[in-house]
C-alpha cells in the first residue's frame, strides 16, 4: 500500500514536471515572431487532454499503479509529441526582419527609393486581430518605409506574407532608419 502512494505521488510529480516543460516547448519560438504566437492555445490545450487522459487512465484501467503510471508517461509524450509536431509545422512563415525586407524588396523591384524604419517600440510593429482558438497567430506585423522620401505603412500578415498599403492608421515618429 506504501508503495501504491509513493507511485501516485510519482504520477502529479510527473505530470507537474511535464505541464512545465510542455509550457517551454512552445515557449522557444515566440520571441523570434516578437511574442505573437498563441502559445496558450496549445500548451492548455495539451495539459487538459493529458489530465483528462491521465484519469481516465487511473480510474477505468485496471492494473498496478506502475503500470498506470508508464501508460500516463506514454500517453503524455504522445499528446506533447503531436502538439509540438502541429505547432512547428504551422509556424508563421516570417518574422518581423524578414516580413520587413519583403516589403522592401518588393517596392524596391518597382525602381523607387527605399528606406526601412525599424520601430523602437513592440507596440509600433504590431497590430491585433480576431482572436481564434488554436490559430497560430492573431497578429500583423506594420512595417514602415520612406518610399520615394514619402513615409508609408503596409499591414504585413505573417502567415500567409500578403501585405498591403495602410492610409491614415499609423504614423511611426521616432524611428531608426536602415
Amino acid at each position: 500500500m506504501k508503495n501504491e502512494k509513493r507511485l501516485r505521488i510519482v504520477v502529479v510529480l510527473y505530470l507537474l514536471i511535464i505541464c512545465v516543460l510542455g509550457r517551454l516547448i512552445f515557449m522557444i519560438p515566440n520571441q523570434r515572431y516578437l511574442n505573437i504566437l498563441n502559445i496558450d492555445d496549445f500548451y492548455v490545450t495539451s495539459c487538459i487532454v493529458l489530465l483528462a487522459i491521465t484519469l481516465l487512465i487511473f480510474f477505468f484501467v485496471k492494473g498496478s499503479v506502475g503500470k498506470k503510471l508508464w501508460m500516463t508517461i506514454f500517453f503524455s509524450i504522445i499528446i506533447f509529441t503531436i502538439s509540438a509536431v502541429y505547432f512547428y509545422s504551422n509556424l508563421p512563415q516570417y518574422t518581423y526582419e524578414e516580413a520587413a525586407k519583403k516589403v522592401a524588396d518588393a517596392e524596391k523591384q518597382e525602381g523607387k527609393s527605399v528606406q526601412l524604419q525599424i520601430p523602437m517600440y513592440r507596440e509600433d510593429k504590431l497590430g491585433v486581430g480576431k482572436e481564434s482558438f488554436l490559430q497560430m497567430t492573431n497578429h500583423t506585423y506594420y512595417i514602415y518605409l520612406y518610399v520615394d522620401d514619402k513615409p508609408l505603412v503596409f499591414k504585413f500578415n505573417p502567415l500567409s506574407g500578403q501585405f498591403e498599403e495602410v492610409t491614415g492608421e499609423r504614423v511611426l515618429e521616432e524611428y531608426e532608419v536602415q
